[in-house]
């Protein structure tokens, strides 16, 4: 997959013709996946290269900073997401103030007509689009009549009775619901950073963890306990993960800690990606660190339990 970093600067040049799929795409969940899976069938029916057009960041981070959601996924696994699905182009735009002001019109104009040429262009059912969101996916069939380009809009797709959205993962994981999470991605919600050296306290209690250095912009679940895959250069592993202040400790600062079932190596500075499979608990402070040791073993104990037939060690 080839990646631009800013379409606005009239790249991709070499695109005579192409079907664009237009959004956010933060989390790359199942509807997601359903506007990127018709984008790439209508270009193989056509014969001519998919495009992804998306912004660098969220607009609500240029437009209103303090409502701006924490995110699903970064750059890196946004392309990697997208790449698998099969587009063969992703444009990445600088979404700044000028963006911001940009009509619904001129985005047509600018970008999907003069830099993308655009034949086909495929959307979700709830995408809006230029200035103050005035644009939606009725105008933008109207905008398709003048300039000369098709529309087509993908459908909403519901998971367990609940139409998929950014907006609902989120609101999953604030609860601690991963598996809810999990059934609307169509993969285990997963973060990812490098591994940073913490006070060992873990060890102390013969349960060494590896604290995990997570972007401040990136959604964590809710506090607590959970069951998940610690992947590592590769390889994956059986873990249990706490995610928030650990009380007992007196902590303040929100950690992501992980304990790697069964294993003893020394990987300080490395990256970690681990994915969420099921909460176990609720973080709670214990009386003294021989009672948290206690509780951290039943913890080990049901997780092995939960991700037992998981493809990890």
């Amino acid at each position: 997959m080839r990646v631009f970093s800013d379409a606005q600067d009239g790249s991709p040049s070499d695109l005579s013709e192409s079907v664009v799929a237009l959004g956010t795409f933060d989390g790359v969940h199942l509807g997601h996946k359903e506007i990127l899976r018709r984008c790439v069938s209508r270009a193989k029916q056509e014969s001519i290269p998919s495009c992804v057009f998306t912004f660098d960041k969220h607009p609500l981070e240029v437009i209103k900073p303090q409502l701006a959601p924490e995110t699903l996924t970064d750059l890196e696994d946004k392309f990697a997401l997208i790449k698998d699905a099969g587009i063969e182009n992703t444009v990445i735009a600088r979404f700044d103030r000028k963006m911001a002001r940009t009509g619904p019109e001129e985005f047509v104009r600018k970008v999907l007509v003069d830099c993308l040429n655009a034949k086909w262009v495929v959307v979700g059912f709830n995408y809006t689009f230029g200035f103050k969101a005035e644009g939606n996916a009725e105008t933008l069939k109207g905008f398709g009549k003048k300039y000369g380009f098709n529309v087509e809009i993908s459908k909403p797709v519901v998971v367990d009775g609940t139409v998929v959205s950014s907006t609902r993962i989120r609101a999953s994981l604030a609860k601690g619901d991963v598996e809810a999470a999990c059934k609307m991605l169509g993969r285990p919600y997963s973060v990812k950073g490098k591994i940073v050296r913490g006070q060992s306290r873990g060890k102390a209690m013969g349960y060494p963890t590896v604290n995990l250095d997570v972007p401040r912009e990136i959604a964590l679940p809710k506090a607590g306990v959970y069951a998940t895959i610690a992947c590592i250069e590769g390889e994956m592993y059986k873990g249990v993960t706490n995610v928030g202040t650990r009380p007992t400790f007196q902590g303040k600062a929100v950690t992501v800690e992980t304990h790697i079932i069964g294993f003893d190596r020394d990987i300080y500075g490395k990256a970690l990606r681990v994915l969420f499979v099921k909460r176990l608990r609720d973080e709670k402070r214990f009386e003294s660190a021989e009672a948290l040791a206690c509780q951290i073993s039943q913890d080990v104990e049901r997780a092995k339990d939960i991700l037992e037939g998981q493809n990890a060690s």
